[in-house]
């Protein structure tokens, strides 16, 4: 079953060894790990797939491709044969996986990889994964400038899905797609993942090709492998690997193995021949064809040529209206426009399940004739709005974009409005959890910051008809809109100190009020400010303090300055990971203050010592001034 040229050459083996086990947790020594490589390549495999997290930890960077190189070096076999792919994309701190896409790690980490396999070009790298916390544009156009400087020869995907992979196309060829597939999961396969690879001839590396390294021993289970393993005298393991080989070229298998017998147990299935009887009794339990019947189409979809019957705002003719923004961007409000105009609404919120679910309904809708639909969500990249305009083309009716652009800091100012309207109160981290389970448009502070981190601004070349821009404006009202001014005031480290060194106090005789704080709070109180103690206080989260200590501590502060507190505010929650509203630099107890007290918040000053509470000045809109220059 040779494998056609492609990027790789003739290849007489269509398998690829994986160092993955060789390198991290367990690993062999050195020595012995290059001698299951060679063993490998004794065998006739070609291919070695490595990538620069293959490591213990950060601090043992490119392991994996300083031991495919020095396997290669060591090997009495024909070098110039061996091709090495390796990734970019992950980071290993004390061990853990994390994604790591942003542009700067993959250029350095590029240049790490070419020391390590010591040459002045990859031969193909591959970005590991989509990093939620980096567009995956930029990501891609990074590896695109990388390849343009002639760092790397070939390059492609990890992880990837259909929309991901004609997203990185508009950068450079795609020559590979590595992703999970196997006999237990054949997600990649019915997706179209496969079968893209199939048209355009895309090197698709199946990793995990035996279920992964902690599910291998459910194949002794499974119930597609036993009759081909009987029938071959062979290993369900083996059973497995073969039928991988017998769907053919683009596929290649990526195996690992951490002994010499291993590898020649996964090698032997490359000679087992599936019989017709053999195939026909796997297709009645699994199969790999992608489900292409209505949205899995891979063709290319043209976009609707221009004139376009597309309304500026809810009309009649048929189009599919995407609302998108952040949360609490107000695209509810919105939404209820196109409702109201007779449009059909679809979001996951009302309905359940995920952003893909609605993809049926709307094929549905279109096809039964309901062909004014409006769909609102976050809608942050281009791969959770590339299927919408799919199905929406294929059926014949225009793509109309209406993007919300809120600023991160509107959105969270929109979002406490929303839960002190409905609550009352700043929930605490389990508080959040517990209510978003019944109350699906109360997303955390992180979901906020997920979508400012990832988001990709809607594109003509996206295939929408119009794209509308909304900018933000805050309409002045009673939930938001007083004329006080208010002068906020961190605590700890901005007007006091302990007497005992401690980092905040545990006893209000341990506070002392730094010099010259009162002369200046009091002539702000003579010019009509009110004064407001603004202050996180973790501690009693972590059990180091009191809620009561801490209430009391305030008022003893307060007394010492001899000038009045309006009020009191802080958040008593958890520090790490921050999950509240409520803890600065979010704007919760800036927003709950101006309500409460009427408060003209972009006529305010914050006065703090640390970044957060410069930050919560910028999140509310107020002016900021540094404790040692405030009071000076």
């Amino acid at each position: 079953m040779p494998a056609p040229p492609g990027v790789f050459g003739p290849l007489e083996v269509p398998l690829a060894f994986g160092l993955l086990r060789l390198s991290t947790e367990g690993r062999p020594a050195m020595p012995d790990a290059i001698t299951v490589i060679h063993r490998a390549l004794d065998g006739g495999v070609r291919i070695l797939d490595t990538a620069d997290s293959y490591a213990l930890s950060d601090n043992d960077l490119h392991y994996g491709e300083s031991l495919a190189r020095a396997a290669v070096d060591r090997w009495h076999g024909p070098q110039d044969e061996v091709r090495i792919v390796t990734k970019v994309g992950m980071a290993r701190p004390k061990g853990r996986w994390m994604p790591n896409a942003r542009p700067a790690h993959l250029r350095k980490m590029v240049d790490g990889s070419l020391v390590a396999l010591g040459v002045e070009q990859l031969f193909m790298l591959l970005l590991h994964g989509n990093d939620p916390a980096t567009p995956f544009e930029d990501s891609l156009g990074t590896l695109a400038d990388l390849q343009r400087a002639g760092k790397v020869v070939h390059l492609g995907l990890c992880n990837v899905d259909v929309a991901e992979i004609r997203q990185a196309q508009r950068h450079f060829q795609v020559a590979a797609i590595q992703n999970e597939l196997s006999v237990i999961n054949r997600k990649s396969a019915a997706e179209g993942t496969l079968e893209l690879a199939r048209r355009e001839q895309i090197a698709f590396f199946a990793h995990r090709p035996l279920g992964g390294h902690a599910k291998t021993d459910t194949l002794e289970k499974n119930r597609a492998m036993k009759p081909i393993a009987t029938a071959h005298k062979i290993t369900p393991h083996q059973a497995a690997l073969a039928c991988l080989l017998d769907i053919g070229a683009p596929l290649l298998p990526l195996f690992g193995a951490t002994s010499a017998a291993h590898v020649d147990a996964s090698l032997a299935a490359r000679q087992i021949r599936l019989s017709e009887s053999d195939r026909k009794a796997l297709a009645e339990k699994i199969s790999f064809d992608a489900n292409t019947e209505g949205l899995a189409s891979l063709d290319p979809i043209p976009v609707p040529a221009a004139p376009l019957s597309v309304t500026a705002a809810p009309g009649q003719s048929p189009e599919v209206v995407i609302v998108m923004g952040i949360q609490g961007a107000g695209k509810s409000t919105l939404v209820q426009r196109y409702v109201d105009a007779g449009y059909e609404r679809l979001n996951r919120d009302l309905i359940g399940g995920t952003l893909e679910d609605l993809l049926p309904l709307l094929e549905a809708h279109l096809r039964a004739g309901r062909r004014r639909v409006v769909l609102d969500n976050t809608y942050a990249t281009r791969a959770s709005r590339w299927w919408l305009t799919r199905v929406a083309h294929r059926n014949g009716v225009p793509v109309r974009c209406h993007y919300l652009a809120t600023p991160l800091k509107e959105a969270l100012i929109n979002v406490v409005l929303r839960v002190l309207d409905r609550y009352g109160a700043l929930p605490g981290p389990d508080e959040l959890k517990e209510l978003g389970k019944s109350d699906p448009n109360l997303p955390p502070p992180g979901a906020l910051a997920r979508f400012a981190a990832c988001f990709e601004p809607p594109q003509p070349d996206e295939g929408f008809a119009a794209i509308e821009e909304t900018p933000f404006v805050r309409v002045p009202g009673p939930s938001l809109g007083g004329t006080q001014k208010a002068l906020f005031l961190d605590v700890d480290g901005t007007l006091r100190k302990t007497r005992s060194g401690e980092i905040y106090p545990r006893d209000p005789d341990d506070i002392e009020v730094l010099p010259g704080r009162a002369a200046v709070l009091q002539r702000y109180v003579e010019e009509g400010w009110k004064l407001f103690f603004v202050s996180n206080q973790s501690g009693v989260a972590s059990g180091n303090v009191t809620r009561e200590a801490v209430q009391a501590g305030f008022e003893r502060t307060a007394e010492q300055l001899g000038v009045p507190i309006a009020d009191i505010a802080f958040c008593p929650h958890s520090a790490f990971p921050a999950g509240c509203f409520c803890r600065k630099p979010m704007p919760g107890l800036g927003v709950w203050l101006a309500r409460k007290h009427g408060l003209s918040l972009q006529d305010s000053i914050m006065v703090g010592d640390m970044d957060s509470d410069r930050q919560f000045a910028e999140a509310i809109g107020a002016d900021y001034r540094a404790a040692d220059a405030f009071f000076a």
